[in-house]
């Protein structure tokens, strides 16, 4: 059952990823996906195997939803919630963004608590809204260094970065 409905989440994102106003380029998008996939799957396999905190269910089919969140699903949240961000410019329309994506990213692990598979022995729900936070804000710091760096190689050469 949670297989389908992740699949399901993951292609609306696509859609919704490819389809949205965006102020960064496709190369810094695809640096953001890069980055962000590689520090959402170091932080499962960090609280999983080595800090025993979190515990992955045993099922393949479970196991690959929690895949596909934590390697395609949770990155592209960041890539929407950085050119949500940057392209809101009033401060309530960009923490409605940020509020919507953490409450979005938090029920995505809710599910993966009913749908078993995930189990938190020595963590907790909160914890994990609280480090889904930060993780928000870290996508918005990385994506405005990329759009620093994206808009000094427009004004230096004339072109994308």
């Amino acid at each position: 059952m949670s297989l389908p409905f992740f699949i399901t989440v993951l292609i609306i994102l696509i859609y919704i990823a490819l389809f949205m106003k965006k102020k960064l380029s496709f190369t810094a998008n695809s640096i953001q996906f890069m980055v962000l996939s590689i520090i959402s799957t170091n932080y499962i396999t960090i609280m999983t195997n080595n800090l025993d905190w979190l515990k992955a269910t045993e099922d393949v089919t479970q196991f690959i939803s929690l895949l596909i969140n934590r390697e395609c699903i949770l990155p592209l949240v960041g890539v929407i919630m950085v050119n949500g961000y940057m392209n809101y410019q009033k401060r309530s329309e960009k923490m409605l963004c940020y509020l919507s994506l953490l409450f979005f990213i938090s029920v995505l692990d809710v599910l993966h608590v009913y749908f078993h598979s995930l189990f938190y022995p020595d963590w907790s729900l909160f914890n994990t809204v609280i480090v889904n936070g930060l993780y928000l804000v870290f996508c918005i710091w990385m994506g405005k260094g990329l759009y620093y760096f994206q808009k000094k190689e427009e004004g230096r050469y004339g072109q994308d970065l």
